[in-house]
């Protein structure tokens, strides 16, 4: 399995793109692990609607308190379930 990560912060208006493009793949074996690194325009409510919608992978979403990419990365990096850890940014 893939995980595919995305670091974000306050990126909402560009995480649609991002999760349609993800419906269009050919091959689901994957995770979507997103990584909000303290957003302050509400994307926990967008990604919430699509864990509930999307059938088709999961989708982690865990929000940590704004430090920067790179612990955003590490963190991720601890929570990836996948073999592969594919950067994906917003």
């Amino acid at each position: 399995m893939i995980t595919i990560f995305t670091s974000v912060y306050n990126r909402r208006h560009m995480m649609e793109r991002l999760y349609q493009s993800l419906l269009k793949q050919t091959c689901f074996a994957f995770e979507w692990l997103i990584i909000d690194d303290g957003s302050t325009d509400d994307l926990w409510q967008l990604v919430g609607q699509w864990q509930k919608e999307n059938l088709l992978f999961p989708i982690i979403y865990h929000y940590i308190k704004n430090g920067g990419k790179h612990r955003a990365i590490n963190t991720g990096a601890k929570m990836a379930k996948g073999d592969i850890f594919f950067i994906v940014d917003s």
